[in-house]
């Protein structure tokens, strides 16, 4: 393989985004953005009533720090709030299921040893792996699908949240807890197509039910449905050029190469993937700058395995899969240093276990017994 990685040119990239299925609009879809911000806000008003506090100020930043920057598939996390403390949230890319109650401790390095980076882009290590990753993808069965149907995704999550002091604005935020907090469950049902409405159990712990996500009439790599997927070209690099092409200003604090794993990490995370898509995105993902291995990687549900990883900033963002199999197991995001919050080298940020992908006839329906993945 060559040393120098694969960047696809300018005029390549908007050629390739030009041919290809047109992407969303830098949003969410119609509908998906407000119900998570209704959820968050629903929860903030039960949480300001209980504590006699009025929200003021703290209600407009909670809903600016929810309003969708990036076009990702995500699960917006509240904190209580208590007395004396103001919440503040993170917007988390998730799913959920049955798991273990509890992230691990976070180790006091960020997840086992990392490899050395190759000449200007993967190492060799992840370079290998992926490759061996993307045989296994395109040796699995394609799913029988219509476009009457839903793609059923059950996993596990955990989100940091941060508190900000009671003088509210200019206050140093706090982690709520130290990276050992409850996990929850989170089912999801995207059509097909995205043709229907798609429905969220987000198991935030509110007493929230099942939430509308709307129709995904205009798919993205970042918010993929299988239809769209099963579009795209199974060339590794025309893949990547697609890759790169639609991250054109979605994420300012990310340099392209780190959007471009970013975004391959949003169509893996919630989607079932096309043996041979599935096979080509880890074969575009061993091309891009910047990606390494982390021999020991544990997910939310206390699963080990092996992952792959990039960083940016002061995180490290780890694909995770199982060291046997090579099947996703989920992902992960740690610190790589202390951070101003009082976060220690290694705690967990984000931390997701997919435990169920099924094709099921309807929202709502759960998958028979032996029909999942």
């Amino acid at each position: 393989m060559n040393a120098t990685p694969y960047r696809p040119a300018q005029a390549e990239r908007e050629e390739t985004a030009r041919l290809l299925p047109a992407p969303a609009e830098r949003d969410l879809p119609p509908g998906r953005h407000l119900h998570h911000k209704e959820l968050l806000m629903r929860q903030i008003d039960e949480d300001t009533t209980r504590a006699s506090h009025q929200p003021g100020g703290l209600r407009r930043r909670l809903v600016d720090a929810t309003a969708p920057g990036r076009p990702r598939r995500r699960l917006v996390l509240g904190a209580s709030l208590a007395a004396g403390a103001m919440a503040a949230v993170i917007a988390v890319t998730a799913v959920g299921s049955h798991a273990p109650t509890t992230v691990p401790q976070a180790a006091s390095a960020p997840g086992g040893s990392v490899s050395e980076r190759g000449p200007g882009g993967a190492s060799p290590q992840a370079v290998q792996l992926l490759t061996r990753i993307a045989a296994v993808a395109a040796g699995t069965s394609a799913p029988q699908v219509r476009d009457d149907q839903y793609i059923y995704i059950a996993s596990q999550v955990y989100g940091a949240s941060k508190k900000i002091g009671a003088d509210g604005d200019g206050a140093k935020a706090q982690y709520n807890d130290d990276g050992t907090g409850a996990t929850q469950p989170r089912q999801a049902w995207f059509s097909v197509n995205g043709s229907r409405d798609g429905l969220l159990n987000p198991g935030l712990g509110s007493g929230e039910g099942d939430v509308n996500l709307g129709k995904n009439t205009e798919p993205s790599l970042q918010l993929p449905t299988y239809t769209y997927l099963a579009s795209l070209p199974t060339d590794p690099d025309a893949l990547l050029t697609a890759v790169y092409a639609q991250n054109t200003g979605v994420d300012k604090n990310l340099n392209p190469d780190q959007e471009a794993f970013q975004t391959i990490g949003d169509a893996l995370r919630e989607s079932l993937m096309p043996p041979q898509i599935g096979a080509a995105l880890y074969k575009a993902a061993a091309k891009i700058p910047g990606v390494n291995v982390v021999d020991d990687a544990v997910d939310a549900s206390g699963r080990h395995g092996v992952a792959v990883s990039q960083d940016h900033g002061n995180q490290r963002t780890e694909w995770i899969f199982d060291k046997d199999k090579l099947t996703y197991l989920g992902e992960r995001t740690v610190l790589i240093n202390d951070d101003s919050a009082g976060g220690k080298t290694g705690r967990i940020i984000v931390s997701t276990a997919v435990t169920e992908r099924a094709v099921v006839d309807k929202a709502g329906q759960k998958p028979s017994p032996g029909t999942a993945t």
